[in-house]
């Protein structure tokens, strides 16, 4: 494996001092397919909520991008609501995997 693939992400500032804190996602791409690790059960009650941690991870990306000069956080928004959308249509309804535990550290 290279070094790319085996770099983690930093955890975000504040969660050693949160009172609670968990982590409910993540993504990594691989040989060019997405894989992910989530707990389903984290809004077991309202799925809506998975929408609604999607559209502020959403503007935390916009935001980057502004920050980087790439585009404005508008336009970022745009591209990611298209490419959203387009995945929704889109999907193949294949995909694999399981229900697996939380790991503690």
């Amino acid at each position: 494996m290279s070094n790319d693939i085996e770099r983690e992400l930093d955890i975000p500032d504040g969660m050693g001092d949160a009172e609670a804190a968990i982590e409910v996602l993540r993504a990594w791409i691989a040989d060019g397919a997405l894989h992910v690790i989530f707990d389903p059960n984290t809004f077991a009650e309202d799925f809506a909520e998975w929408g609604r941690l999607l559209s502020e991870i959403s503007h935390h990306i916009a935001q980057a991008a502004a920050m980087e000069g790439e585009m404005s956080q508008d336009e970022a928004l745009a591209a990611i609501r298209d490419g959203y959308l387009n995945g929704l249509e889109t999907w193949d309804g294949q995909r694999d995997g399981q229900i697996r535990g939380r790991t503690t550290h």
